[in-house]
């Protein structure tokens, strides 16, 4: 499997969860921040989504620099094993902030990018 075609595999899993983690988030934020499942499973959603981008070889990510990557996968590292430092407010920033940015950049520039 190529390169490329790795690559669009990963991004097509990430550009999903991002999906889902902007209907997640249509709740607004006092619904989101007194319901734990909403919470764990968005933080689940990011860890998801570096993973995915873990996924990416290397060489890929680096033709397409606008995205932090390994901020998105320190994300990843950071809800997955220090959950209990993860405030609500940093998630919803994060989820209704930096996701839909990265899922557009994703199906803009990345997707088109690897074809």
């Amino acid at each position: 499997m190529s390169d490329n075609s790795k690559a669009r595999d990963a991004v097509h899993g990430v550009i999903a969860v991002c999906d889902r983690l902007i209907e997640l988030t249509d709740v607004g934020f006092e619904y989101f921040r007194q319901d734990t499942r909403s919470q764990w499973a968005t933080e689940m959603g990011l860890i998801r989504i570096g993973e995915g981008i873990n996924r990416v070889p290397d060489g890929v990510l680096a033709r397409f620099d606008g995205q932090p990557w390994r901020e998105i996968v320190g994300m990843r590292n950071f809800a997955a094993h220090q959950y209990d430092d993860l405030e609500p407010q940093r998630v919803w920033r994060t989820a209704t902030l930096d996701v839909p940015a990265l899922r557009s950049y994703l199906a803009d520039t990345v997707l088109p990018g690897l074809h």
